[in-house]
């Protein structure tokens, strides 16, 4: 399955940082989901915590709105490694060496990425855009946990997906 992106409904919604993410994600995933069209609705919130409480919290922030079709990603200091993994695969093609860099903190993951440790929208959206355009998965699983096990859990919403919506239409 390929998704598309809608770039114009995606630059209209953007949202600037973690609180927006979290008042606007309900009425936003509505108006992609129902008013749209769209099939499918994702949204990534970075917790930047390792203490369960937090993530619980994210979680059932985002649950009790009920939303169909939402695929949710709360990763903690995962994004930006695999970002940086994505970086040194690019810069590094036919290199067979498997490297790991998980073990280190997510401002130098991010610095590895961005060039700084707090990037704005401005500068990291470019850079995330370019390093995730095309990429091989079963390179990025082969090297990082963390994101096999989150590309697990969205194979599973597609196929979760894709039997309702066989039913929908009768086949």
């Amino acid at each position: 399955m390929v998704f598309e992106r809608d770039d114009d409904f995606c630059e209209k919604f953007q949202a600037r940082g973690k609180k927006l993410v979290d008042t606007k994600f309900a009425y936003v995933a509505r108006e992609g989901l129902f008013k749209h069209q769209h099939d499918v609705f994702f949204i990534g919130r970075d917790i930047d915590s390792h203490q369960d409480a937090q993530f619980t919290l994210r979680r059932d922030h985002f649950a009790k709105e009920c939303i169909d079709n939402l695929l949710l990603m709360l990763p903690v200091q995962c994004v930006e490694h695999w970002l940086w993994l994505l970086k040194y695969r690019q810069g590094n093609p036919k290199s067979t060496k498997n490297v790991s860099f998980h073990m280190h903190p997510n401002k130098k993951a991010k610095l590895e990425v961005y060039g700084q440790e707090d990037p704005p929208n401005e500068i990291s959206n470019p850079i995330v855009d370019d390093l995730s355009k095309q990429f091989d998965i079963t390179w990025l699983e082969s090297r990082s946990e963390s994101f096999r096990h989150f590309h697990k859990q969205v194979l599973a919403f597609l196929a979760a997906y894709s039997s309702v919506e066989s039913e929908l239409l009768g086949e």
